[in-house]
């Protein structure tokens, strides 16, 4: 319906004040939430930055990446506070008796306070895994990896910050922003293939993967097509490798209506996400809209968007895995197990008797026929 021009004129003030109210509210909520001046676009910046980072200490040092990436925005204010910017300091973490190198002096619980300052944030979260092995926090390692609100009330008891809602702020920074995505990544065993399908005569396929994983550069058709805000995302073009005729063993196959590489999983089409991709750039690339976007991986959250080497299904899934069973592993989530295997999470649910948020155990075996 095409409405009248003064109508459509208050019509379109309303949207503005909404969308005006709506960022100030926004912000407002960041700055009380987390405790300090910063907002939500500090937040999405802070953790493409350094996401990658997170996840490689997790590997190393076995702490999760959420939580690490949770303490760093909270102690840090999303990289925008004064210790972060002039010491490199993204953890609060102050020198003690053990610290020989480079300080910076500020007032904190008392007046010119000494904290430890870095060449680089990197040097940061190094030094940051390298403070969690110290006694006191032993028993966090005793924990699930994947069980971030016990980590987080683990640090709490542990003394780490004498915040009250110290525990409450990170598990609430973590849900907010789907940390634990990149917990996924590093626990879910086998997650990237490489390796060469046989008798495969498809052109070698160079895609972009999770920073941290294997970097590879986006073709330039594509590269056109991102935003300056999203083509900042991208991981470091170095460590190249090419993903030749699969993907995780899935093979590639000819598909007509994007240049994207196409690969095929229990009879469903599905693209890699690259780096810096939204659902809005990946429909715009395969011409189907968001919501089916949505709809077929079963993603219902409007904050969502895919991480670097997510699978995206570009049609509906079948009711059915091509397997009768799988054995869970260490962070996965019906939901997980349903987009492996190009099957539907209610059809899991069903044949399991589980609700959707249903936590699985490790070596459950969950019935997929």
């Amino acid at each position: 319906m095409i409405l009248p021009k003064h109508l459509y004129e208050i019509n379109k003030n309303n949207i503005d004040m909404k969308r005006f109210l709506t960022t100030t509210l926004t912000l407002f909520v960041s700055a009380i939430v987390y405790g300090q001046s910063y907002a939500k676009s500090d937040i999405d910046i802070y953790i493409q930055n350094y996401a990658g980072v997170a996840i490689e200490k997790m590997r190393e040092h076995n702490i999760p990446a959420s939580i690490t990436l949770a303490q760093g925005i909270l102690e840090s204010a999303a990289g925008t506070s004064e210790l972060a910017k002039n010491a490199n300091n993204h953890f609060g973490i102050k020198c003690g008796g053990q610290w020989s190198g480079k300080i910076y002096i500020k007032d904190d619980d008392k007046a010119n306070e000494c904290f430890r300052k870095y060449d680089s944030p990197e040097l940061s979260y190094e030094d940051h895994t390298v403070f969690l092995q110290a006694a006191r926090y032993a028993e966090l390692f005793t924990l699930d990896i994947t069980d971030y609100k016990s980590w987080a009330h683990g640090l709490k008891s542990a003394g780490y910050a004498t915040h009250p809602q110290y525990a409450e702020r990170l598990i609430r920074v973590i849900e907010d922003y789907n940390l634990t995505r990149f917990d996924y990544m590093v626990t879910q065993v086998n997650y990237y293939s490489t390796q060469t399908a046989e008798n495969q005569p498809v052109e070698s396929s160079v895609i972009y993967l999770p920073q941290g994983e294997k970097n590879l550069p986006i073709d330039a058709k594509t590269s056109k097509k991102l935003s300056k805000k999203q083509a900042s995302r991208m991981p470091p073009m170095d460590n190249r490798v090419e993903v030749v005729g699969n993907y995780r063993g899935f093979p590639q196959v000819k598909y007509p209506y994007t240049n994207r590489p196409v690969f095929i999983n229990n009879g469903v089409h599905f693209v890699v996400a690259q780096g810096g991709d939204t659902y809005f750039s990946i429909a715009m690339d395969v011409q189907l809209t968001i919501a089916e976007l949505k709809c077929y991986n079963e993603v219902f959250g409007q904050k969502y968007e895919p991480y670097y080497g997510e699978i995206v299904y570009l049609e509906k899934k079948k009711r059915y895995a091509n397997v009768s069973s799988h054995t869970v592993k260490a962070g996965e989530t019906v939901h997980s197990i349903a987009q492996y295997y190009a099957c539907k999470s209610k059809t899991i649910c069903r044949l399991n008797n589980l609700k959707k948020q249903h936590k699985l155990n490790v070596r459950e075996v969950v019935r997929l026929r």
